[in-house]
């Protein structure tokens, strides 16, 4: 009998109930935490130029992690930049192109089975985030004008680890 019989997961706990026993303070088991003091960090200002700043937990630091504009390394806001000019993209392109006398009802979704972006249509629900059509056609134009690949990469590619493709 020992400690190497349990799992890693309950080797873990284990230590963290000895902790909590013994007044240390449970670690969260979050997930994505602030930075620590001293960090530098990247953000992007108003005239979305990129800046760098170090992680004092400022009100203007924490505002910036409110807004999801705190990115560890330049690679990331990078990435998120170009993520979010193509969300502009197709939401604009919706807006622009969208017939208002029709119910938009159509949005864009990824097949990762068969790579291949495709539509589908929403009936009683909207997804969230989702830039709807008028029409199937529209999410095909839409898909042609902004890039597939660029779609695929930011939208639905999953994050900076991705970057190198494509």
């Amino acid at each position: 009998m020992g400690i190497k019989n349990l799992t890693e997961a309950e080797e873990k706990e284990f230590y963290r109930l000895v902790g909590k026993m013994n007044g240390k303070e449970p670690d969260k088991d979050v997930k994505v935490k602030k930075p620590e003091i001293g960090t530098r960090y990247y953000y992007l200002d108003s005239v979305g130029d990129i800046v760098n700043a170090v992680w004092d937990d400022t009100e203007y630091d924490n505002t910036r992690w409110d807004l999801g504009n705190v990115f560890l390394t330049e690679k990331e806001i990078v990435f998120a930049i170009e993520k979010r000019k193509v969300e502009v993209e197709l939401e604009r392109y919706a807006k622009e192109h969208n017939d208002p006398t029709l119910e938009a009802s159509y949005f864009i979704l990824y097949d990762e089975y068969n790579e291949e972006l495709d539509y589908d249509v929403w009936a009683d629900c909207r997804p969230q985030g989702a830039v709807v059509f008028a029409s199937k056609q529209l999410v095909f134009d839409a898909i042609e004008s902004i890039g597939r690949d660029r779609i695929i990469k930011y939208i639905f590619g999953g994050g900076v680890e991705s970057e190198g493709e494509e």
